[in-house]
């Protein structure tokens, strides 16, 4: 469990954040996802930071319609 701990924090949550950001906009290299998605395995802020994301992107979206 401790590598996994590890393998988590090679991303920082200001990383992080901002690769939640560019992922809207298109596809990412599956390293970087597998990186983020470990991240997140160990990280309730980035958690929440892509949650909310996600909801500002669709209210966006509504509100462009």
């Amino acid at each position: 469990m401790v590598g996994l701990r590890r393998l988590a924090r090679l991303l920082k949550c200001k990383e992080m954040s901002r690769l939640i950001s560019r992922r809207e906009d298109g596809p990412l290299p599956l390293g970087t996802r597998v990186k983020m998605w470990f991240h997140m395995l160990f990280c309730d802020a980035c958690r929440n930071f892509e949650r909310q994301t996600v909801i500002l992107r669709a209210a966006i979206r509504r509100y462009r319609e």
